[in-house]
């Protein structure tokens, strides 16, 4: 009878249990589903970031290579600046400075000018004799040398220039005029021969230099030489005539002072278009 009992309560132990296991294996299949739902999701997630990895990649090659286009180009425009703008600006500033500098030259030189002047009028006032001063002009500018030279041989001193204009001093209009008709009758003499003394090699010098333009003239004083197409002519103007409006400004119309000059007496007028010997250079 024990043994029957215990056969029999073994057996509902095992039934139980069989029920207790049927039970619990539904219930863990939707578990199993679940979980292999979301191992799926996440391949599908890691294949998505994968491709998004891949497009990151390429888009960040095709970046890189634009930077690098962009880069050369910006490069290219740079040694493009240097090669062509960056000449023109250095020119342009140097031609700045160089005009700065003959700005400072001749604000320098004004003032100069002016202290000078000052301390002739200083000498004046205490007994001195006033500097004499006498305007001139020369056309075209490349007869500056010339020019400057004869007068320096005749006794005058550059004090302002101003264009074609000259403002000289340290002679009398009056002792000028007697030197100028002293060189005429020098020049007639010689025909443009060596003779004469270094003044009339100077003037030579700048009457050749005058001969060898298309036209214009020099001016000094009374002293008067123009160059026109068809002829080389000088004299010495009447000091009456220099006190008339626009007596230094004859060499704006060489062909009109050319008649000027044929206006006057014989002693007072050269002609020179005819003196090959003026055709030599200027004097050293």
């Amino acid at each position: 009878m024990t043994v029957v009992l215990i056969l029999l309560c073994l057996a509902i132990a095992g039934r139980e249990l069989y029920l207790a296991f049927e039970r619990r294996r539904p219930a863990g299949a939707p578990e199993i589903a679940d979980i292999r739902t979301q191992l799926a999701a996440l391949k599908g997630t890691r294949d998505e970031l994968e491709r998004l990895r891949a497009e990151i990649a390429e888009g960040q090659a095709r970046d890189a290579g634009a930077l690098r286009e962009t880069d050369a180009r910006i490069r290219s425009l740079i040694s493009q600046i240097n090669d062509r703008m960056l000449p023109d600006v250095n020119d342009r500033l140097a031609r700045q400075r160089d005009a700065a500098d003959r700005l400072a030259a001749e604000v320098a030189g004004l003032r100069a000018h002016l202290v000078g002047r000052l301390d002739q009028a200083v000498a004046a006032s205490l007994g001195a004799d006033p500097a004499d001063l006498v305007a001139g002009a020369v056309t075209p500018a490349g007869l500056a040398a010339p020019y400057e030279r004869l007068a320096g041989h005749l006794g005058l001193r550059v004090e302002l220039t101003d264009r074609d204009r000259y403002y000289l001093s340290g002679r009398s209009p009056r002792a000028l005029e007697r030197d100028f008709l002293g060189l005429l009758t020098v020049l007639r003499a010689s025909e443009g021969g060596a003779s004469g003394g270094t003044r009339a090699e100077e003037a030579r010098a700048l009457l050749s230099a005058l001969r060898g333009t298309d036209g214009g003239g020099a001016q000094i004083g009374p002293f008067l030489a123009v160059r026109t197409p068809a002829s080389l002519v000088c004299g010495v103007l009447p000091l009456a005539d220099l006190r008339h409006p626009g007596a230094f400004r004859l060499l704006d119309d060489p062909a009109d002072a050319a008649l000027r000059l044929h206006d006057l007496p014989d002693n007072r007028f050269c002609d020179l278009s005819s003196w090959p010997a003026l055709m030599r250079g200027p004097s050293t």
